[in-house]
């Protein structure tokens, strides 16, 4: 009797142990994820795949949106948002992240970047990978960093071969410490406005100048209201599709495989879009008016070099050029 008994409670707990794990594997999860950029852009393009491929091996259980444009709100709002445990997302870079956890904003410095064959290397050092779980304790899961936008380069209203030919020079900045110290010393004054409002705000002077990567600019009509093209190449845009902790730990552990790896595929998809088109986007820039100034590319760089002492980074630097092998 007793081995009956027995038997029959281990059907039964095997019985629901099958019922909760085809009930999870039945239920239904949404993610809201936005970027500032355009349709147009290849990053969207990414998060379209991303949004595909998730929807696709889930079986449609894990439903993914996706907004242009600053749709769905601000970086900043809505990385506020994911640290509640709302369901959403935003491609951001680290700069901003870098107010949850300071150290990150050395991934959006200048110069840490100078070819695209040192961007797996970076993201591949134990210092990233260290650093990115860091940001779980405020709330925010980096599904992956593989966002590679673009070089960044000047685009102004005058010309400018040196820093010094920008001084009071008012250019927009992201706003965030590592870009408000990079505008200074590329020689400018920085100006915190949304990229959404650059067009309108270059064409009412509110600032003189942008730093932007080549797709961005041409999403916004950049080359309407510049006429010059400085190639500084000061950041190696690297972006971050970020949502949130809780919501992801909300996940099967399926899903949150599903999810990583194809964050990780949309970002490579953008990645080589970005570095194949580089040429033909710089050529589409040129072609609605743009001048290429010729500068000494040396001098930012050299100039650029007191922002890691600023922000206190330079011993960070070291540490990751090191397991860079440089």
């Amino acid at each position: 009797m007793k081995k009956t008994i027995a038997l029959v409670f281990a059907l039964l707990a095997t019985a629901n142990m099958a019922f909760a794990a085809s009930g999870d594997a039945g239920k239904k999860y949404l993610l809201k994820v936005g970027t500032v950029l355009a349709e147009n852009d290849p990053l969207y393009k990414g998060l379209e795949l991303f949004r595909d491929n998730v929807m696709k091996r889930t079986n449609g259980n894990v439903e993914v949106q996706v907004f242009a444009s600053s749709q769905l709100g601000k970086d900043e709002d809505v990385i506020e948002q994911a640290r509640l445990g709302t369901n959403v997302g935003v491609t951001t870079e680290a700069g901003r992240l870098s107010a949850y956890y300071k150290d990150f904003g050395i991934f959006s410095a200048p110069y840490l970047i100078t070819t695209t064959g040192e961007i797996d290397k970076v993201l591949a050092t134990p210092t990233f990978k260290e650093m990115a779980k860091k940001l779980e304790p405020q709330g925010l899961h980096l599904l992956s960093f593989n966002w590679f936008q673009g070089e960044r380069h000047l685009f102004t209203k005058i010309p400018a071969s040196k820093p010094a030919d920008l001084t009071g020079v008012r250019i927009r900045s992201m706003g965030n410490p590592v870009a408000n110290a990079t505008m200074t010393c590329l020689g400018g004054k920085p100006v915190t406005s949304p990229w959404a409002e650059a067009y309108q705000s270059l064409e009412n002077k509110v600032y003189d100048a942008v730093e932007v990567h080549y797709s961005a600019a041409i999403g916004a009509s950049i080359a309407e209201v510049t006429k010059y093209l400085e190639k500084t190449g000061h950041f190696f845009l690297m972006t971050g599709l970020v949502i949130s902790q809780k919501w992801f730990e909300g996940l099967p552990a399926e899903y949150q495989k599903i999810v990583e790896e194809e964050a990780y595929n949309g970002g490579k998809l953008a990645t080589d879009t970005n570095i194949a088109k580089a040429d033909e986007f710089e050529k589409q820039l040129v072609s609605k008016g743009l001048t290429v100034s010729s500068i000494d590319k040396q001098a930012f760089i050299d100039a650029c070099q007191a922002v890691y002492t600023e922000l206190g980074y330079a011993d960070l630097k070291k540490k990751i050029d090191k397991e860079m092998g440089r």
